[in-house]
């Protein structure tokens, strides 16, 4: 079919050509147009700035070897899938009180093992869990950097355990006035003392649409999120 449509076009050679020429600047502009969107879905990525990822680690009795495997399973699968290039971890645990670790630019998931491994095998003896200590710890290392328009996000690897709710409002509600502060994810909360439904009934009415709360089996979702809160307030700036 190809060869008759050719010889169609040859009894009128100067407009054959002019067709010929019009295709092929349009399949020219075309194939140029493909590989601009192809280099900006590759490389949006790059757009979305760097943040500071906050990590509190609930290291009481109530967060069993298991949970703690897991949700820092998920802080891996976070690094590696959703964090911007160049980003900081900085790592606190928490009990009665809390105690920072370390600042680390990851790479890979894997950068972040060794500190992990710090936390894995701590078993603090007092008694009592209390993120609003680590959450008010956390704030100057908050406000340091959203001072250098580095966007913020915290992320709790807790069983949703709360002491002092009271001091844990007073910590969230300074956090959330601050518009630097993109996500807050409590991460882990059980739902069979009903710690999972305290966090959400609690603490959506401060955060709003930054709060994510996840179990151990359905960080998908939180993980989406994250992402999305990320990216939507990042990109670009």
């Amino acid at each position: 079919m190809r060869r008759q449509g050719t010889r169609a076009k040859s009894g009128s050679g100067g407009t054959s050509r002019s067709q010929e020429l019009i295709a092929g600047t349009s399949a020219i502009v075309v194939i140029a147009l493909l590989a601009i969107s192809g280099y900006f879905i590759l490389h949006s990525g790059s757009n979305i700035k760097p943040i500071v990822l906050l990590v509190g680690a609930d290291d009481t009795g109530s967060v069993h070897t298991q949970l703690r495997q897991q949700v820092f399973g998920i802080l891996d699968q976070t690094v590696a899938e959703a964090l911007p290039h160049g980003s900081h971890v900085i790592f606190w645990s928490y009990d009665v009180n809390s105690h920072q670790y370390s600042d680390i630019v990851p790479n890979h998931a894997e950068d972040l093992w060794p500190t992990e491994d710090l936390i894995m095998k701590q078993h603090p003896t007092t008694y009592g869990t209390h993120p609003g200590i680590v959450l008010k710890d956390m704030l100057a290392t908050i406000q340091t950097n959203t001072t250098l328009n580095r966007p913020v996000a915290i992320m709790l690897l807790t069983d949703g355990e709360d002491q002092d709710p009271k001091e844990t409002v007073t910590a969230l509600k300074s956090i959330s006035a601050d518009p630097d502060v993109k996500a807050v994810w409590f991460c882990g909360a059980t739902s069979q003392n009903g710690f999972r439904s305290m966090l959400e009934r609690r603490w959506a009415p401060i955060l709003g649409n930054r709060l994510i709360v996840t179990g151990p089996d359905d960080a998908e979702t939180g993980l989406n999120k994250f992402r999305m809160l990320i990216a939507n307030s990042t990109q670009g700036n």
